[in-house]
């Protein structure tokens, strides 16, 4: 029974995720991801990373706004690529959620400071479980050094 309490006081417990914060140099941003996906090879330029589980795929990056792109424009954009289930657009962000095939995705791009910040999931609809609720602590950890 001490065991139990031991876990569960921890985080170790099943179901319980752990996190491991990502920060990025190039661009000053940190977000708590979760511990369970793997990085992948980070690209050269140093813009964001990818990590992975299975089929499922979270990438944070930055990219330089170079006057092409608007956030509206991308906003919109992102709307092609799935069947939309939610979607909002602010000022200086937006969010769009929905289904691609049998993969959910979500995606979160905000503008600050001339830096486009995103932030991508996506997983199969079988493991909604363990992704959906991960989704708002990855949100609320989301930092901007600069």
């Amino acid at each position: 029974m001490r065991w139990l309490l031991v876990l569960l006081l921890t985080g170790l417990a099943v179901g319980a995720p752990q996190w491991l914060p990502y920060c990025n140099a190039r661009f000053g941003f940190c977000v708590q991801r979760p511990a369970f996906m793997v990085p992948q090879p980070p690209p050269e330029n140093g813009d964001g990373q990818e990590f992975r589980r299975g089929a499922a795929r979270l990438v944070v990056s930055g990219a330089h706004d170079v006057n092409v792109f608007t956030l509206p424009f991308l906003y919109k954009l992102a709307q092609k690529k799935m069947l939309v289930k939610y979607k909002t657009l602010r000022p200086n962000f937006y969010v769009v959620s929905g289904l691609d095939g049998d993969m959910v995705i979500y995606e979160y791009k905000r503008l600050e400071n001339g830096v486009f910040y995103t932030l991508y999931l996506e997983y199969p609809t079988s493991e909604k479980a363990t992704y959906d609720p991960l989704i708002k602590p990855m949100l609320d950890s989301f930092r901007i050094k600069r």
